[in-house]
């Protein structure tokens, strides 16, 4: 496909400064979208595959802002009509429908009775389980479709000009252990192909009432566009965030932990890096992912239920309690609950992968990377390292922790290189689909029989995948 693919475009690109008559020889771009669709903030990384440099988008208006290149991920709705909460600062704004990445999964998985859903089904007043569903969906397309939309415009400025061969595609990420999921796949592949659909009517997120989205919906729905359909591909999101060290100069092969700490979850993988001699390619073997309720969103959600009231007034004082450090009892305690239970279910990861091992002895060559805009200190890189000091290793360990490199090819100045902890999934997302690292999942994975399982004798990394079965 790529091949024939340069051919058709070339490598001749227009240069920002061309006059206006050159702008009619220009040559199509292919422009790859990487859309981290995140649970409080969404980020979007564009690349020109032919020239293979890519720069981060930042929404028109948000220069001045610490973090430019955030989108909020909250919309609310007023008297049946949608809008997007624009203000980074305000989390959980009155009529508020936030953390709509997980109420998507749930609603995908029929998970009706998990209080993400709580705002959908008071926004709605109705319990009626397809209506709660189609909402969901409708409220993912309308920011997807806005933010898209948005990007897209900004595309056709950068590249001044039209031609009939201009080419846009996006790359989406939904976490490892619910990539797996049939269900939440194909939702979230649903969703942004209608989202891509609709761009161009929905740019900017103008008001619209709910009926009139379930119209333009609808309207999708009858009539399918199969060059759309190509256009979007849905990736894992541990994948993409670990793409720019897997690329670069310093990744080597081996075994390793990975933990993204996000506003709503944590997600958690152990994965073998694997690299071919015979022809150099690279493959990520997962042994095992989980998605963790343990974002840094629920250290307020948890002091507002501990103080006896949670409405979208308290979340938000302890919200920003929280990014103060302030030292309130129930804070303290709200953190503390984060730092035990991400413990233990860091240490179930680790033994899920452990068994999966031909040689036990190969997961004390782990390693660590941390990710994530709600990574921290404490709770969440104590807790995913205290298992290293329990039963599951004796002697205890201390594994190395692997910082992901600064890419060379993505546009970013000396100051603007501290954006690149929250800009890791949406850069992986930035390359072209068939240039992405493929993966095993960690159901393909076999544990190996008891007469398999060996001691060690020299450091090497291999799963049994399902093909070798």
């Amino acid at each position: 496909m790529l091949p024939s693919l340069r051919k058709i475009i070339g490598k001749k690109q227009i240069k920002p400064d061309s006059k206006p008559s050159d702008f009619k020889m220009r040559d199509p771009y292919f422009i790859q979208i990487g859309l981290d669709f995140g649970t409080s903030f969404s980020k979007c990384v564009c690349r020109d595959v032919m020239l293979n440099k890519a720069w981060v988008f930042k929404p028109a208006g948000s220069e001045r802002l610490e973090f430019p290149f955030l989108i909020p991920s909250t919309l609310k709705i007023i008297d049946g009509v949608l809008e997007h909460v624009t203000d980074p600062k305000c989390y959980y704004p009155e009529n508020g429908l936030y953390h709509l990445k997980p109420a998507l999964v749930k609603a995908a998985l029929s998970e009706w009775d998990d209080p993400v859903l709580i705002p959908y089904r008071n926004a709605l007043r109705s319990t009626d389980k397809n209506e709660i569903f189609f909402f969901l969906q409708a409220c993912a397309v309308y920011l997807i479709a806005g933010i898209l939309g948005d990007v897209i415009q900004q595309i056709k400025r950068r590249y001044t000009g039209s031609h009939d061969k201009d080419y846009i595609a996006v790359n989406m990420a939904v976490p490892i252990a619910d990539a797996e999921r049939p269900k939440v796949n194909d939702l979230y592949e649903q969703v942004l192909r209608m989202a891509l659909r609709l761009a161009g009517k929905l740019t900017g997120h103008p008001k619209i009432r709910l009926t009139d989205l379930r119209t333009l919906i609808s309207g999708y729905e009858s009539n399918h566009d199969l060059t759309t359909n190509d256009a979007c591909f849905i990736y894992p999101e541990v994948s993409a965030n670990v793409q720019g060290f897997v690329r670069s100069r310093v990744s080597s092969p081996g075994i390793y932990l990975f933990s993204d700490t996000g506003a709503s979850t944590v997600d958690q993988s152990v994965f073998i890096f694997i690299r071919e001699n015979h022809d150099k390619s690279e493959r990520l073997v997962f042994l095992h992912g989980d998605v963790l309720p343990l974002g840094s969103s629920y250290i307020e959600m948890r002091a507002a239920s501990d103080s006896g009231e949670m409405n979208f007034n308290t979340l938000e004082v302890w919200r920003i309690g929280k990014e103060n450090g302030n030292e309130d009892l129930e804070l303290k305690i709200a953190c503390r609950w984060i730092y035990e239970e991400l413990s233990k279910r860091s240490r179930s990861t680790l033994a899920s992968a452990k068994k999966k091992l031909l040689c036990k002895d190969q997961i004390r060559d782990i390693k660590v990377i941390f990710g994530g805009g709600g990574h921290c200190e404490y709770p969440y890189k104590k807790a995913v390292m205290h298992p290293f000091s329990g039963d599951l290793f004796s002697p205890s360990l201390t594994p190395d922790v692997i910082g992901l490199p600064i890419p060379r090819d993505l546009e970013l100045s000396d100051p603007e290189k501290r954006w690149m902890r929250r800009l890791t999934v949406a850069y992986g997302l930035s390359f072209l689909k068939d240039e992405l690292v493929k993966f095993t999942y960690p159901v393909e994975v076999v544990p190996p029989k008891p007469d398999e399982i060996f001691q060690r004798r020299a450091p090497e990394y291999h799963a049994v995948t399902k093909e070798e079965c």
